[in-house]
């Protein structure tokens, strides 16, 4: 709910008064434990911080990880606020502070008044997707990075910030990059002190992406899954292991063919055969789809009489190339 503490505090004094000496003592109702051990709360309140894949984009609804991530929550009875200026979404609490094609410095913009609004006891930072995709220098990128975390830690010093190294991309000219960027991240993160912890969405990759940056549903699902392992790892470890993306045999995976056209369909995990020694052959397993493609093939076609303008002529056996369509199992 898209609420500012000052706003919860005022809400909470005009109760107050208006309670005041009209009712008789009632039965006092028990409050639930410091969930994040640091503050003295009922409810976690949670700030995803961060670009479009923070918002949302390639997912239906712009639901991205922040919905499955709020069930997982749910499931493990966890009370949580979402909150942040932006609000994307079908369902859930939908209020986050991403924004679509942000740099980091862009985001550092904001972050001093936006966490001060809001006061997140948790931080979930997906940023530098938008430097790598403009060329930047990945050491300048990364400078950047612990800038923006130094802006958070001062800020809301009781909050635990999730810092990610960013997901994939599609595009190959700017994987080298994404890669040297997200290399320097668990050492910024390492000398950041006890309250800032590193989680790993660079495993976010390949099929899981849904055009040249942005994750499919599946996609985010997985980084709702990184998000969730991160905080019961650091705060709460019991609270109950919840299904993993990760060890799926089959799912239904879109990808955008253009700006209008997308491509779902079912994938299914297979071992397949990916090369030969000697005689004996080495397996691994693939995602794979089924498609229809067109193949050429040589086929025997028999001797026979073909009617012409000069009348009936035989035509003798011989081998002729024929196309036709059929379906096989393809990892692209």
């Amino acid at each position: 709910m898209r609420r500012s503490r000052l706003g919860m505090f005022a809400a909470s004094v005009t109760g107050l008064l208006f309670c005041t000496g009209m009712a008789t003592s009632a039965s006092a109702q028990p409050s639930a434990p410091d969930l994040t051990g640091t503050v003295a709360s009922t409810t976690l309140r949670i700030m995803p911080l961060g670009d479009s894949i923070t918002v949302g984009v390639g997912s239906p609804g712009k639901n991205g990880y922040r919905g499955d991530l709020q069930r997982r929550l749910r499931d493990a009875g966890m009370p949580v606020d979402f909150v942040g200026s932006q609000s994307e979404g079908t369902g859930g609490d939908l209020d986050h502070e991403g924004h679509g094609g942000w740099t980091i410095e862009q985001i550092a913009g904001i972050a001093d008044q936006r966490l001060a609004e809001y006061e997140p006891d948790v931080v979930l930072l997906h940023a530098g997707t938008n430097n790598i995709t403009r060329s930047e220098n990945p050491e300048s990128a990364a400078a950047k990075l612990s800038g923006l975390i130094d802006v958070v830690h001062r800020r809301v010093p009781h909050a635990h910030v999730f810092v990610a190294r960013i997901v994939g991309t599609a595009v190959k000219s700017e994987t080298p990059a994404n890669k040297a960027y997200n290399a320097m991240i668990p050492d910024i993160v390492r000398g950041k002190g006890p309250k800032v912890h590193l989680v790993d969405q660079s495993t976010v990759t390949g099929l899981d992406i849904y055009d040249a940056h942005h994750p499919n549903e599946f996609g985010y699902r997985k980084m709702a899954h990184n998000w969730y392992q991160a905080m019961r790892t650091t705060l709460h470890p019991e609270w109950p292991g919840t299904g993993n993306p990760y060890k799926a045999r089959q799912a239904h995976l879109c990808h955008a063919k253009s700006r209008t056209e997308r491509d779902c369909r079912a994938w299914h995990l297979r071992r397949v055969i990916v090369s030969r020694e000697g005689d004996r052959a080495i397996t691994a397993e693939r995602w794979q789809t089924r498609r229809v493609v067109t193949e050429s093939v040589r086929i025997w076609e028999p001797g026979h009489y073909e009617s012409r303008r000069s009348g009936r002529t035989w035509v003798p056996g011989r081998h002729v190339i024929k196309t036709r369509q059929v379906t096989r199992w393809s990892s692209t």
